[in-house]
């Protein structure tokens, strides 16, 4: 009897994470995700919780931990190639673009028929380029007060 209630009585943690994930409450999926992880031993639900934390923390702008977990959920085999494409989306939003090509050239190996592989590849390209030249002098630009457009009375 007492073992009945002992069972009863464990959290099921997955299943109250995926509920929180699905309902949009992210910040109580990563807990539960990650509470989840150390309960599971499948390889392949340890790779998806790996995966939704990552996906929780994307959702919630949270990019340093999105890179972290989709990095761990591709490391366990996580058998979609949107965690490589989301890691990509990731660092290039962190302006990691050198990193960020890699993960977008091994999207594109996974996935070459899909464009956002190669567009994801030439957006970083050309965010370095303009990084690279936002402090050249053509690009310096000269800001000037127009004391009769910018008074509390324009007269035409």
């Amino acid at each position: 009897m007492a073992f009945v209630f002992s069972v009863s009585a464990q959290k099921n943690y997955l299943k109250d994470a995926d509920v929180a994930y699905e309902n949009h409450q992210y910040f109580n999926a990563i807990e539960l995700y990650k509470q989840a992880y150390t309960k599971v031993k499948k390889a392949d639900a340890k790779s998806r919780i790996l995966f939704r934390t990552g996906d929780a923390y994307h959702q919630i702008n949270d990019l340093k931990g999105a890179e972290t977990y989709y990095s761990k959920a591709i490391k366990a085999k996580y058998p979609d190639p949107i965690a490589i494409l989301n890691l990509a989306d990731v660092l290039k939003a962190q302006q990691k673009y050198p990193e960020a090509i890699v993960e977008y050239n091994n999207y594109k190996k996974e996935m070459p028929s899909d464009v956002r592989g190669e567009n994801g590849v030439k957006s970083c390209e050309l965010a370095q380029q303009w990084k690279d030249a936002k402090n050249t002098p053509e690009t310096r630009l000269k800001v000037e007060n127009m004391a009769l457009l910018n008074s509390q009375r324009v007269r035409f």
